[in-house]
Parts: C-alpha cells; sequence; structure tokens
C-alpha cells in the first residue's frame, strides 16, 4: 500500500502544482515501490513532459533488467528531445534485433535520422519496420507521414489509401482522410481532395482540416466555395489569421475589391505585424483609388519586411500616380544599393524618368525592363507607348506581338499590329 501511495502521490501533488512534494514523492517511489509501479509512473512522467523524472526512473530501472530493450528505447526518445543525438543512436544500436522493442527503436531511429536530415537513412528504417510489421496501422502511418513531410506525395498516396481500405481513419489522433486530401491537393489533383475533405463528418472536421478545404477550393478556382469555408473559419475564430491573405485574394478573383479590402483591414486588426496583409491592403487600396491610404500601408509593409519587392514596387506605382517621380527614383535607387533587386524595378525608374523628363535614363531602364518582363501585360503596354513615341517600331512591333500572345483578344491590338504589317508590305 506504501509504494502505491508514494507513486500515487507524486502524481496528485503534480496535478496540484506542488512541485516539492513531487520531488519528495518520486525518491520514495524509487526507493519504495515496485519495479513495475516505477516503470509505470515513468510513462506517465514522460507523458507529462515530466522527462528529467522519467529519466532518472528508466535509468534506475536499466539497471536492474539491462536486457529490457523497451527502457533502452524510451531512454532513446528522451535523449533525443534533450538533444543528445550521439547518446540516443548508442542506445538505439544496443538494441537486440530479436527483441519485442527492435520494432519501436526502428521507428526512434527513423525520427532521428529525418531529425537530422537524413532522409534515407529514415526511410530504411521505416522500411525495414515495414517489413518485421508489414499490417501494423503505427508502422504505415509512420512511413506515410514520412513521405508526406518531405513531399513525396506519391508515395505517402497509396499507404494512406490502403489504411482507410482497411477501416483505419485516425491513427495517433492523425485524421488519415484528411492527409489524404492534402496528399491529392499537393500533387494538383483537387478533385480527389475534395472528394476526401468532404466526406469528413462535420462533428470530427478541426478548423485546420477547414482551412486545407478551403484552400483546396481556392486553388481549384472555386473561389465562393472558397469564400464561404474561410469566413466560416474566422467566425469561429477571428484569430486564425493564415485566412485572411487567401479570402482576400478570393474575392479580388470575383472582382469584389471592397469585400477584400475590408478582409486585409480585419485581418490587420487581428495581426498587426503581418507585412503580407499591409502590402495587401495598400495594392487594393490602390485599386479603389484611396492613395494615401495606399501609401500609408505600404511603408509599413516595407517597415516590416525591407526585401519585399512587390510592395516596393506598389509603393513606387502610388507615388507614379500622384506625379511624385522623384521620390520614385531615391526609392527605388536606395533599394538597389541595399541589394534590394526586382525586375519591376527597371520599368518603374523608366516612368519615373519619363516623368522627369530625363529620356536617356528612361529608355536605358525601358530597355532594361523589355527582356525581363515579357509575360507582364501593363509594362508590355507601357512599353508599346514609349517605343511608338520615341519611333522604334521594331521593338514596338515586337511587344505587340508579345502582347497578343498573352491577350489574343484584344481587338484594338489586333487592328494596329495588321496596320503595321500592311504598312510593311
Amino acid at each position: 500500500m506504501t509504494a502505491i501511495n508514494d507513486a500515487n502521490s507524486m502524481l496528485n501533488a503534480i496535478e496540484s502544482g506542488d512541485l516539492v512534494s513531487a520531488q519528495n514523492y518520486f525518491k520514495k517511489s524509487l526507493q519504495n515501490d515496485s519495479d513495475e509501479l516505477i516503470y509505470n509512473l515513468a510513462e506517465e512522467l514522460y507523458g507529462m513532459g515530466f522527462t528529467h523524472y522519467a529519466k532518472e526512473a528508466y535509468e534506475l530501472l536499466l539497471t536492474r533488467y539491462p536486457q529490457e530493450d523497451s527502457i533502452r528505447t524510451a531512454l532513446a526518445d528522451i535523449a533525443i528531445d534533450d538533444g543528445e543525438i550521439d547518446h540516443a543512436l548508442e542506445l538505439l544500436s544496443q538494441v537486440n534485433p530479436e527483441s519485442d522493442a527492435y520494432v519501436s527503436s526502428l521507428l526512434v531511429k527513423a525520427d532521428l535520422y529525418q531529425s537530422e536530415g537524413l532522409n534515407e537513412a529514415a526511410e530504411s528504417s521505416l522500411r525495414r519496420a515495414q517489413q518485421l510489421m508489414p499490417d501494423h496501422d503505427i508502422i504505415q502511418l509512420a512511413l506515410a507521414e514520412f513521405y508526406f513531410d518531405i513531399q513525396s506525395y506519391h508515395q505517402a498516396i497509396p499507404i494512406y489509401r490502403r489504411l482507410i481500405m482497411q477501416g483505419t481513419l485516425e491513427v495517433s489522433k492523425i485524421d488519415i482522410v484528411a492527409r489524404l486530401g492534402v496528399a491529392y491537393a499537393q500533387i494538383g489533383n483537387y478533385d480527389n481532395a475534395i472528394g476526401y475533405l468532404e466526406q469528413i463528418k462535420p462533428e470530427n472536421i478541426t478548423l485546420t482540416t477547414q482551412f486545407q478545404l478551403a484552400v483546396v477550393y481556392y486553388q481549384n478556382t472555386q473561389w465562393q466555395d472558397a469564400i464561404d469555408l474561410f469566413n466560416d473559419i474566422i467566425d469561429v475564430d477571428p484569430k486564425y489569421t493564415s485566412v485572411y491573405p487567401l479570402l482576400g485574394k478570393a474575392y479580388e478573383k470575383l472582382n469584389k475589391i471592397d469585400e477584400a479590402y475590408r478582409i486585409y483591414q480585419e485581418g490587420l486588426s487581428q495581426d498587426e505585424t503581418n507585412s503580407q496583409l499591409y502590402r495587401l491592403a495598400g495594392i487594393t487600396a490602390q485599386k479603389l483609388n484611396e492613395l494615401e491610404s495606399a501609401e500609408t500601408y505600404l511603408v509599413k509593409a516595407i517597415a516590416l519586411d525591407e526585401a519585399d519587392t512587390m510592395a516596393i514596387t506598389s509603393l513606387a506605382q502610388v507615388l507614379l500616380l500622384q506625379d511624385r517621380a522623384a521620390e520614385v527614383i531615391t526609392l527605388i535607387l536606395d533599394q538597389q544599393e541595399n541589394d534590394v533587386i526586382d525586375n519591376s524595378f527597371y520599368w518603374v525608374l523608366a516612368k519615373a524618368y519619363e516623368m522627369t523628363d530625363e529620356y536617356e535614363k528612361a529608355s536605358e531602364n525601358y530597355d532594361l525592363a523589355w527582356p525581363l518582363l515579357q509575360n507582364n501585360t501593363d509594362f508590355l503596354l507601357d512599353a508599346m507607348a514609349w517605343y511608338r513615341e520615341n519611333g522604334q517600331r521594331d521593338i514596338e512591333i515586337q511587344s505587340l506581338q508579345q502582347y497578343l500572345k498573352l491577350v489574343p483578344d484584344d481587338i484594338e491590338m489586333q487592328l494596329r499590329l495588321a496596320d503595321y504589317e500592311n504598312d510593311s508590305m
């Protein structure tokens, strides 16, 4: 009875926050309790995060049972948690391949190797465990999770499918159906991804899984479905800040710019250090012609992330709309001096120099931007106007031809190209 009271009293003391008493009961337990009680106590302590106590208990037991490899495996787990990688490997190397704990040691070894970036060694350990226990759910899941973590989704998918077909929908609190859906999404198979994610019963779906499904809707251009689900998430948890950028972009895809702007602002009310949201709010404010607000947001975005070239370019565009070309030139040249480089910088510099009548510098920057921004229709329109005004017909026509590859149904540009071609005949 005394042994039971010592072990249980320690756990009760921990629950009540009396760590001094807990330490005293722990010492008594090691002295008085049966080895079985000490082992059970060590497991409880490890699960509660009191690894230093668990380690001491396991080490005591290992001196009494040097052939008990399950204790070595438990100590290896603790060593990994403590960053003692060499000691963990030493313990695992001592596990007898004939031992019942050998498969568990292979799983621990795989985790260790993966944490060290030794993926081939990790895979080898998992494959060996699978050979020894091919039908064990934990081992199958461990292998699938390994492939999922290293983004080898094509290898993870059949294992997740096999588990589901066996009737195993959850292992160690991991939702297998959700994992499979996300894996399909990662390889671009959105129909299968949605099919699996939508199978999850409402009472079982977590906010994380809802977010994953909403992202798949977004990737599959199901904008309204994505919007509805993203809104459901922030209705439950407004601090789920990963939602706001994607929700705003989905509204933009439906040309609901006011709604997008509102969402970005709501996101910033929850996370005032999110540079992406400041940038998106600034770009959206510009679209709404709220140039002062746009400038404020973009300046904050750059303050948080000095290398955010999209925010820098967007700020330059806002300044150009206000005829503040000199400020644009200073802004971009300062960035370039600080080794912050982006192809669009040449474009905005060209426009700024054009506005300040520095035509030679404008021409130089248009020429630098031209081969780099061939897929930017807005740039091509500006380039066509510049080269037309400066009588550079050949490169204007090249810009026009490239533009029509991107926007083939622009009738006005088709007619202009036809006129040029007729003139050359």
